[in-house]
């Protein structure tokens, strides 16, 4: 086939505006600022179509030639060539949310507290995430991240808070390792806090027991056998977390000197703690079975320690019992009845109500941070020699 142009003669209608066929419906147009492109005239399904194939001289003469023969050849077997482009377009070579999901809780479970963590941010993604789980992470839409969260926003608002932040982190991951350039669509300040309705947020507390209940609940408990008796007798002497209790071993026990110290990666904060053990304390440590170092002092079988829910089980053993017997159970204010982490609190009141301890002798007791950070700067010590009275 002959064609009418050459680089040279496209250089030079380069002066003017017009119009100038190839051949093969191939054209070299020229605007009046004297930019060209090429354009692709096609006829289908009866209909004249106009398709740019690029700007000259970016795109040369001989890649618009090759072109246009790719994209009549399209037209010859019956598809669509501005259609064709478009679907590719369309397509990406970005991984899809959940490999991106996948790889970001890899690179970042070192330094997470615990499996359970691990667990809880791949049920959360699985869970609520089925519709972007599978597309490519770089057509992933704040469109898309609305229609994950509006539907649980305001029902179950710490959740879908929570979800948020971790859609965000997988897709700042996405932009950071060059996987999409566009900005984070589940970014809240700036953006979605716009878009996602007001939720005034009721803080929750964990049930506690009155620092005043306390004795009756111990003279319970002294009264009851097994291991998560025990278990449960000590995080309330040592005001401590369940996990912190249920995974104790015994290389963190020094009964000698009487103290436990929990090391920082089984720590909330992630800093060591020391706990200085009272004598009923060590008692209790003292008639559980001795293991190796590295064996959980309460565990039933296989070296695993107790399940999550055995101390909360055990609390609602005594309370259906004490219910079945007509008598006063073991609730906090609002009739809820209490759980391990309520302790706490009921630790923390009877510091403050009763004992008249300082505050911050209270708060190095409960592993917490103080919360203004100047002070905090200045307060090195953990006030141990206080807490151990």
């Amino acid at each position: 086939m002959s064609y009418e142009l050459t680089e040279l003669k496209c250089k030079s209608l380069l002066k003017s505006k017009g119009k100038w066929c190839d051949g093969n419906n191939l054209w070299f147009v020229v605007s009046q600022n004297q930019t060209a492109k090429w354009v692709l005239r096609y006829t289908r399904a009866g209909r004249r179509h106009e398709m740019g194939l690029g700007s000259y001289p970016q795109v040369s003469l001989k890649e618009a030639r090759s072109q246009a023969m790719l994209h009549l050849s399209e037209v010859r077997h019956g598809k669509d060539p501005i259609a064709e482009r478009t679907t590719k377009s369309n397509r990406s070579n970005a991984p899809t949310f959940a490999d991106c999901a996948n790889q970001y809780i890899g690179n970042q479970q070192q330094g997470w507290r615990n499996k359970k963590h691990i667990q809880q941010w791949q049920n959360t993604i699985d869970q609520y995430c089925a519709p972007i789980l599978e597309k490519p992470v770089d057509k992933v839409t704040q469109e898309d991240v609305l229609a994950i969260l509006l539907p649980i926003w305001s029902e179950i608002n710490e959740t879908a808070s929570r979800l948020r932040g971790r859609i965000e982190k997988v897709l700042g991951y996405a932009i950071a390792a060059k996987y999409r350039s566009e900005m984070n669509p589940a970014l809240y300040k700036g953006s979605l806090e716009y878009l996602l309705p007001k939720v005034k947020r009721v803080v929750k507390h964990q049930p506690s027991l009155p620092w005043q209940e306390m004795p009756r609940l111990w003279s319970h408990l002294n009264d009851q056998n097994g291991l998560a008796k025990d278990a449960l007798m000590l995080l309330i002497l040592t005001a401590s977390r369940s996990g912190e209790i249920r995974e104790m071993t015994w290389q963190e026990v020094d009964l000698k000197n009487a103290t436990w110290t929990i090391p920082s990666h089984r720590m909330k904060l992630g800093v060591t703690h020391t706990v200085p053990l009272s004598q009923p304390a060590i008692e209790i440590l003292q008639r559980q079975k001795r293991g190796s170092n590295k064996d959980y002092i309460f565990s039933i079988r296989s070296n695993r320690p107790l399940s999550d829910m055995t101390l909360s089980a055990l609390i609602k053993r005594i309370n259906k019992l004490k219910s079945q017997q007509s008598m006063p159970g073991f609730y906090d204010s609002d009739g809820r009845g209490v759980t391990p982490h309520g302790f706490r609190s009921s630790f923390r009141m009877w510091a403050a109500e009763s004992a008249k301890y300082q505050r911050d002798v209270a708060e190095f007791a409960l592993a917490h941070k103080l919360p203004d950070a100047v002070e905090a700067a200045y307060q090195r010590s953990t006030l141990f020699s206080e807490r151990k009275k």
